[in-house]
């Protein structure tokens, strides 16, 4: 449904400077993706409700706001879900940034895997907030990527879902996770709707959906996950199952 954009770089660079003139291609999407938008960076998080097209903290914020790595999340609203300033991701707590594409149902499925002391916390009505709250818990069992491979394969095993796409940014490591639903087409836009991309160049590494213009990116297959060391920007590549 949502479309994200996340970097990791070892110099502090805006957007702009990261991504070039095809940002404005990718804040076109919110032509479609018009819900919200949200950035998250360095455990900070901006947010504005209007579509990033139309949003003038977008145009600023993107332009100079310079750091070593963001998130930046373009909200299409799953059926169902209002469209509220607490839904828009991405969502932070400590040291860990997320953001969701997809839809999962029930909605309140990865409340079971969410730990007590972190229940109070969720503060919208979002099936990726509660996605995220699982994932942080899992992470304090299991450490961080082993955390992160572990809460999806556990929704995966029982929601509807048509995606579990995900990006979690840390000090130290930039991850992305592709899994979708080939049999839940409900909310494709086109055959690779759901796939992610990047590219590492220079002193960056650029992590995206697909729809505008990066179709010659390298490619993370559907069931795997990236994951990068923010310090050398070196990567690994392997499959989210088996759960070792």
């Amino acid at each position: 449904m949502c479309r994200l954009l996340g970097f990791t770089s070892t110099e502090r660079k805006s957007f702009y400077d990261v991504v070039g003139s095809d940002f404005d291609a990718f804040v076109e999407l919110s032509a479609v993706h018009k819900d919200g938008w949200g950035i998250g960076y360095e455990g900070e998080i901006v947010k504005d409700i209007k579509a990033a097209k139309e949003s003038s903290l977008l145009t600023e914020t993107s332009q100079t706001l310079e750091t070593n790595g963001a998130l930046l999340h373009l909200r299409q609203a799953s059926k169902g879900i209002s469209v509220d300033i607490n839904n828009n991701h991405p969502f932070t707590h400590g040291a860990i940034t997320f953001m969701h594409n997809g839809t999962i149902r029930p909605g309140n499925t990865a409340e079971q895997f969410i730990s007590d002391k972190y229940k109070s916390l969720i503060q919208g009505t979002t099936d990726s907030e509660r996605y995220f709250y699982a994932l942080i818990s899992m992470v304090d069992e299991l450490g961080l990527v082993e955390g992160v491979r572990k809460t999806v394969n556990a929704i995966r095993a029982i929601a509807d879902y048509s995606s579990l796409n995900i990006m979690v940014q840390t000090p130290d490591t930039l991850i992305a996770v592709c899994e979708f639903n080939p049999e839940n087409k409900s909310e494709w836009s086109s055959e690779d709707h759901y796939e992610l991309r990047f590219k590492k160049e220079g002193s960056d590494v650029i992590i995206a959906s697909t729809g505008w213009g990066n179709s010659d990116w390298q490619h993370l297959d559907n069931h795997q996950i990236l994951v990068v060391d923010r310090s050398t920007l070196e990567y690994s590549i392997s499959s989210l199952w088996p759960v070792p």
